[in-house]
């Protein structure tokens, strides 16, 4: 599991209120979707926050869109990371050490 799939997780939408996390405070084991510490009664909804890139407004972790602005959480998602060669402009959804098209190494 990398650590672009441990984001995907963690802001995968509904997923994400079911997640297990630690209390900050106490370190009791609490749901992502909790609003308090069963604990020591700290504001779980309001520690874990996502930041929009658009407007810097904070939303809950499991938003589809800004609270403020409305960008839209699931069209950045969605966007593929790739990598491409430098020589000859190759595209790939997945690292490679040798550009497989012109032998180009580019680590």
């Amino acid at each position: 599991m990398g650590f672009f799939d441990f984001l995907k997780g963690l802001f995968g939408g509904k997923k994400a209120a079911s997640q297990k996390v630690n209390c900050p405070s106490c370190g009791t084991e609490v749901t992502m979707g909790s609003e308090v510490c069963p604990e020591c009664g700290v504001s779980i909804s309001e520690l874990f926050r996502r930041k929009c890139p658009n407007c810097g407004e904070l939303n809950e972790v499991d938003s589809d869109k800004c609270s403020k602005c409305g960008h839209s959480f699931a069209e950045e998602e969605a966007r593929e990371l790739s990598y491409n060669c430098s020589s000859c402009g190759y595209q790939s959804d997945t690292f490679f050490a040798v550009c497989p098209v012109c032998g180009t190494r580019t680590t």
